[in-house]
């Protein structure tokens, strides 16, 4: 009969400690194994994807005058003047496209007017000539406003409507109310 082994250098290796740490890592094993195979759980709330509402990257603008297609059209936000007057079918030939900033980016809601020839520079009130009266008659702008306004104008004449902004007299949604109703006639630059 061969010689029996010994279990002491087994024993040496099984130590509590060892038995301790093979027990914790079966553990961990098995619990891997479980939420491996679990379902991903549910939160109760269910979402649903849909695409972007049609006219969230729209915006409405109505062109009216000299156009050969007035009235409302789409525009993307950052578009200019010029192309919301190109949606509308360009300016007729009577249009007098220098009264206007063709450059000026459209906001939604916004009226453009493309005036004919003759028509336009009466119809926008000059900020170095403007009194008291035709100033408050303005939207958003009341009687501080006005007085501020002719202040201003006393230190130094507008070059530009955007000045109104520029040195703090109105609000840029005051302005966006204004600026199409407002200029500075060409000889007071």
């Amino acid at each position: 009969m061969p010689p029996r082994p010994s279990i002491a250098p087994l024993r040496a290796l099984l130590t509590p400690l060892r038995l301790l740490q093979a027990a914790l890592v079966v553990a961990s094993l098995v619990a891997l194994g479980v939420l491996a195979a679990r379902e991903p759980a549910t939160t109760g709330v269910e979402v649903e994807r849909r695409d972007p509402a049609p006219g969230i990257d729209e915006i409405r603008v109505q062109v009216a005058g000299a156009v050969h297609s007035p009235g409302v059209v789409i525009a993307r936000p950052g578009e200019r003047v010029a192309d919301a007057i190109a949606r509308a079918g360009g300016v007729t030939p009577e249009a007098d496209t220098a009264a206007i900033n063709l450059a000026r980016r459209v906001l939604d809601q916004d009226q453009v007017v493309v005036p004919k020839i003759g028509a336009g520079a009466s119809r926008l009130l000059d900020l170095n000539r403007a009194t008291q009266a035709q100033l408050e008659a303005l939207p958003g702008i009341g009687a501080a406003r006005a007085t501020a306004i002719l202040a201003a104008r006393a230190q130094a004449p507008f070059r530009s409507s955007d000045e109104l902004v520029e040195r703090g007299l109105i609000s840029a949604a005051v302005y966006a109310q204004v600026r199409d109703l407002v200029g500075v006639a060409v000889g007071d630059r």
